[in-house]
């Protein structure tokens, strides 16, 4: 496995996902592969900068302070299960909602959608991970929502009519998901600290 071209075609996909993502959605619809291939492939790589970025800041954080490589592990960790289990809870709610819209699920096509229009708000756990003090920038995991509405259409089968109320659905899901995980885990690991 070539390594420059596996992180070449990563921040391509990144950049072209938030760049232009009505034509990074029809690439994305015309690619093959499974499940796994989307995790191991994509996912798990920006879940390894966040983790490592997270890290990075916890340390920065700790400056003048006694260190604790419990604090900093913890604050990785955090980071890490927070996107993973908001981005697979998220994929398991948007393949049953699909149904219910009149369409027909398809765990692989939910997947694509919720994990590429995670994209924001994990560069978001990136750059917020190392600088904890740009807090603005979390305004910019909402452009997921525009995301997925130009995904909604290009990846799943949904008669055109209910498409809007689909997505404004499933947006508000996943925000939702996302924002309770956080709570839970922030909570958890807080009490760990």
């Amino acid at each position: 496995m070539n390594i420059n071209l596996f992180i070449k075609n990563l921040f391509s996909r990144c950049i072209g996902i938030i760049a232009s993502p009505k034509e990074e959605w029809i690439k994305i619809k015309e690619e093959d592969g499974s499940f796994f291939q989307l995790m191991a492939n994509f996912l798990f790589p920006l879940l390894i900068l966040t983790t490592v970025a997270a890290m990075i800041g916890s340390y920065f954080q700790m400056a003048g302070s006694t260190f604790s490589w419990d604090i900093i592990i913890v604050s990785g960790l955090r980071s890490v299960l927070s996107i993973l289990i908001s981005v697979l809870m998220s994929i398991l709610a948007i393949n049953a909602m699909i149904k219910t819209f009149g369409g027909t699920p398809n765990l692989t096509q939910a997947s694509k959608l919720v994990v590429y229009s995670f994209v924001p708000g994990i560069l978001v756990a990136i750059i917020f991970g190392m600088i904890p003090w740009f807090y603005i920038l979390g305004l910019f995991f909402l452009y997921s929502f525009f995301i997925f509405f130009h995904g909604t259409p290009v990846m799943l089968n949904i008669p055109p009519e209910r498409q809007s109320n689909f997505s404004t659905l499933s947006s508000s899901t996943i925000l939702i998901i996302y924002l309770m995980i956080s709570f839970i885990l922030s909570s958890f690991f807080g009490a760990i600290k």
